[in-house]
């Protein structure tokens, strides 16, 4: 693998180690060792002498062979020097623990660009710079590149962080719920060694079973979308994005554009790959000890056990809040349940075992779950009563877990000293153990959502044969040759019918009195918009008038309209037929740097920044991430009919988002586009207003 000698290095290198103990040089040569590094570590340090008992070395140069990574902690401008030594001596790869440069400004992006054109030079690996480093828990290795002070036990969970302060609190806290990591890296600035480079090798791990993901930036989103995209079908990806409060950008020119938050497209770019997405620390790490010790659920069915009410209820919410279900038992296990429980049990779903329940009460309801198919996955909740033999149930859980496909969770509420075996026999069976039924219960949702996202079909987006790319380059090509940066309506609408999105009849005329010819040929009522580049949001503006059905209207508007825009460079006047009924919707999109564009789809017309029920994906948008776009709106029943009022044609709306998208790919030059209203009606849709922005 690919990076290999980074993680699982067979000797280690510090620049710059140093016997003052309150130095990275110092902490990095004493974490190696109290870890138990089973390979050679070298002190390197000008002035030689023992570091730590070691034998230290004047140069990188000086040490034996063979060195696999050097951490380096000196001077920031000293560093470039540093890794060609380094590079000579044959190291694989550089960890630079070292501050002073990109994260700086101008200075140091000159010297982090000195660092990287030595690094592509020699062929030698760099980690960071401004960075903690890596560890590595395996037996065969136990690495600890890194000046944190975590100690890991080994596990299944690698964690990689952008932040290494957000890292370190992640390592810690899994650390402290008693539960072993794996891999832990973090790359700081990430010159070289890129945080997809490093979600494919913990993928290649067999011994990782989920990989926890923090980020603050995607410096190639595209990249990162195809890493974690290939990893997430085998293992499990949580991930967690910070930031997201941030203002946004300052000039959009779109509906589209306005709508989309800081982190938007990093949420999309999670969703696309498959990652599970969060927003809290606590409940990552949570998470990642269900996925660390448990399977994933076949889907979102789950049955609970409980010997108590009102853990079970507030559980119950959470999951069904999140999207879980919790069907009716199947007549076998409630066969089952009413011949091994007492009478007064309720045979449902939760199963109510009552607090008097022992072992045997536990059993038969674990194997009832177990063996019944319509139950995805099992939710525990268990009190510890005195007057029951508390430890026969645990090691009931535990046979269980043993015997069973399907992943079971566990909210244990007890005082833990007075029932510590408890607790330890069903933790050590590999059941994940909360004390809260809401913590536990979002555990088993975020599992659940994976299920979801792994049944997702793995289509390819639609090539839509009619659309006529090489007039729509044409028309483009025209618009940048005569410097418009937004094209006329008459232009734009010709853009959306080269792929086949059916517009309105309309006529685009200069002047006030074209606009009496031009309604001869599309027949009133009309609607009456302004058509130039400087009026961003017509309706806004007054730059709209609808459903005119008379000449006299016509021509009083049009007049008022050449008053009112009279300064507009290029006033033109857009005559279109005036459609009723139906329901309004936009359609638009956003060009975002290094992915490609951000698909919107939402309630439309004046409403679109009023109520905000919109989604959005990223490009190419599949069939079914179209329907998904249009099923995950609040006002999605409105759009399949309610109270006698008929539904829109779905299939038309799933089939214009897919016509965008394509219209996209195959002309980069659009920044960002608005069909806004585009009418949906029970048969078919027609585009009334379009803005394109080139």
């Amino acid at each position: 693998m690919a990076l290999d000698a980074l993680f699982s290095p067979r000797a280690v290198a510090v620049v710059g180690a140093s016997n003052r103990e309150l130095t990275i040089g110092y902490r990095i040569i004493e974490n190696l060792l109290e870890f138990g590094y089973l390979g050679p570590i070298y002190p390197v340090n000008p002035k030689g002498g023992e570091i730590r008992g070691l034998t230290a070395f004047p140069s990188i140069l000086d040490t034996p062979d063979p060195v696999d990574v050097a951490h380096i902690v000196i001077k920031n401008t000293l560093v470039p020097a540093c890794v060609e030594d380094c590079a000579k001596k044959g190291v694989k790869a550089v960890i630079v623990n070292t501050a002073g440069f990109s994260e700086i400004g101008d200075k140091g992006v000159a010297l982090e660009d000195q660092l990287l054109a030595v690094a592509k030079k020699t062929g030698i690996r760099v980690f960071g710079p401004n960075c903690q480093g890596i560890i590595n828990t395996d037996p065969a290795v136990r690495a600890y590149c890194n000046f944190t002070f975590t100690r890991p036990m080994p596990g299944h969970i690698s964690i990689v962080a952008q932040s290494g302060g957000v890292g370190e609190v992640i390592h810690q806290r899994i650390t402290e719920l008693g539960v072993g990591v794996r891999q832990y890296a973090s790359n700081g600035n990430a010159c070289d060694v890129s945080i997809p480079e490093i979600i494919r090798h913990f993928g290649e791990d067999e011994q990782t079973k989920v990989i926890v993901v923090h980020i603050e930036s995607l410096p190639d989103p595209r990249a990162f979308l195809e890493a974690a995209k290939h990893v997430a079908r085998r293992n499990p990806i949580l991930g967690m994005k910070v930031g997201r409060t941030a203002e946004g950008a300052k000039a959009v020119s779109s509906h589209t554009g306005g709508m989309i938050k800081q982190d938007t497209a990093v949420e999309l770019v999670f969703d696309k790959a498959g990652i599970v997405a969060f927003r809290n620390i606590e409940e990552l790490c949570q998470s990642a000890i269900g996925f660390a010790s448990q399977p994933v659920p076949a889907g979102n069915r789950v049955g609970m056990i409980a010997n108590t009410g009102g853990p079970a209820i507030i559980a119950t919410d959470e999951l069904i809040e999140a999207g879980m279900v919790m069907p009716p038992l199947s007549k076998k296990a409630e066969t089952l349940l009413r011949e091994k429980l007492y009478p007064e049990a309720s045979i449902n779903n939760p199963i109510d075992v009552l607090a008097t329940a022992g072992p045997e009460h536990f059993a038969a309801a674990m194997s009832a779950l177990i063996d019944d198919d319509g139950i995805d996955a099992i939710f525990l909740n268990f009190v510890t009563p005195f007057f029951v033999d508390t430890l026969g149930v645990a090691r009931e859980i535990a046979d269980a877990n043993r015997r069973s496909q399907k992943p079971i969770v566990a909210t244990v509420m007890t005082e833990k000293k007075g029932w510590a075996k408890t607790l330890e026999v069903i933790r050590d069976s590999g059941v994940p153990t909360y004390d809260m039924p809401e913590t536990g219960a979002k555990v088993l949702a975020s599992m659940g959502r994976y299920a979801a996202l792994l049944k997702r079909p793995s289509e390819a987006p639609v090539s839509f044969t009619d659309a006529n790319a090489s007039r729509a380059r044409s028309l483009l090509k025209e618009a940048a040759e005569a410097g418009l940066h937004v094209l006329p309506a008459a232009l734009a609408y010709d853009l959306l019918t080269c792929y086949g999105i059916p517009v309105a009849r309309h006529l685009s005329v200069p002047n006030a009195k074209e606009c009496l010819t031009a309604v001869e040929q599309i027949g009133y009522p009309v609607a009456l918009k302004v058509d130039a580049e400087t009026v961003v949001h017509k309706t806004e503006s007054g730059g709209v008038v609808l459903d005119i059905r008379d000449p006299d209207s016509l021509r009083e508007h049009a007049e008022r309209f050449s008053d009112r825009f009279a300064d507009s460079p290029g006033l033109r006047f857009l005559v279109q037929e005036q459609l009723h009924g139906g329901h309004e919707v936009i359609v638009g999109a956003k060009a975002v740097e290094g992915l490609g564009y951000v698909v919107m789809f939402g309630l439309g017309g004046i409403f679109v920044e009023v109520l905000k029920d919109v989604s959005f994906r990223i490009t190419p948008v599949t069939e079914c991430e179209a329907r998904e776009m249009i099923e995950s709106l609040r006002v999605y029943k409105l759009l399949t009919g309610v109270r006698g009022q008929a539904g829109v044609d779905l299939a038309a709306l799933i089939e214009i988002i897919q016509r965008v998208s394509q219209m996209l790919l195959d002309n980069p030059e659009i920044r960002e586009l608005d069909i806004n209203p585009l009418f949906a009606f029970e048969q078919g849709t027609k585009a009334a207003d379009v803005r394109v922005i080139i």
